[in-house]
């Protein structure tokens, strides 16, 4: 893996840059990256997006490799035709639209 240079720091948009630069990646991968620019990030959270990404399209596994441990890694990439999806900036959202109203509105909106 090359040396990325993320300069987003919302969540999609970067996994998209991310995979943009690299072709294909991991949610490890990216998170390496990603710190650069957003430090207190948790691997929790990228791969929560990466899993939001895919849901919703964006992304598609392409292979396995061997990391450091016994487990294999799942690389990702673009799907192809989804590189300017306006679902990138906001893909918990797309997923699921009540996250915009943040967690004091979303409790009260039933009242």
């Amino acid at each position: 893996m090359a040396e990325v240079e993320l300069t987003n720091t919302s969540t999609g948009l970067a996994i998209r840059e991310f995979l943009r630069q690299e072709g294909e990646g991991s949610p490890n991968d990216f998170l390496k990256a990603f710190r650069k620019v957003k430090k207190k990030t948790s691997y929790g959270s990228a791969r929560r997006y990466f899993w939001i990404c895919k849901k919703l399209g964006l992304i598609e596994p392409t292979r396995r490799v061997m990391g450091r441990g016994v487990i294999p890694k799942q690389l990702y990439r673009i799907v192809p035709g989804r590189e300017h999806d306006p679902r990138w900036s906001a893909p918990q959202v797309a997923l699921y639209p009540d996250t915009q109203l943040g967690r004091s509105r979303y409790g009260r909106r039933g009242e």
